[in-house]
């Protein structure tokens, strides 16, 4: 073997960085600015739990109504370009209309009221 293929087992220990325990342990999500990307722009991860915790407060704005006939919708999170991706859980999983509830509830009411979204994304329906 030579040495270049070796080189990952061969950092010092001092090196390594520790996976930290949580996504945003200085709290810098809530001090973030929400502001449109920049073409090329990408999102830093303290941006993304920002973006997250507003998706999440405008879907708790229809969770409720989801909540009623059974079902429940998941913000599953926001990537560095800005989309947002969204599941449906109990009844709503596999349900005829989770589609269109999709396309004139959900998607909408995120694209409307965050326009910074460049996108909405249902997964699993």
């Amino acid at each position: 073997m030579s040495e270049k293929e070796n080189t990952v087992n061969e950092t010092p220990e001092e090196k390594i960085e520790p996976v930290p325990a949580t996504i945003d342990p200085e709290g810098e999500a809530e001090n973030t600015e929400i502001k449109p990307l920049a073409p090329g722009e990408k999102l830093t991860r303290a941006q993304r739990d920002a973006w997250e915790i507003k998706a999440n407060d405008i879907i708790d704005k229809i969770r409720p109504y989801i909540q009623h006939d059974g079902g429940d919708v998941e913000l599953l999170g926001i990537d560095e370009d800005g989309i947002a991706y969204v599941t449906f859980l109990g009844a709503c999983a596999g349900c005829m209309m989770a589609g269109e509830d999709f396309s004139t509830g959900i998607r909408l009411l995120l694209l409307d009221e965050f326009p910074e979204l460049r996108e909405v994304v249902l997964v699993g329906a």
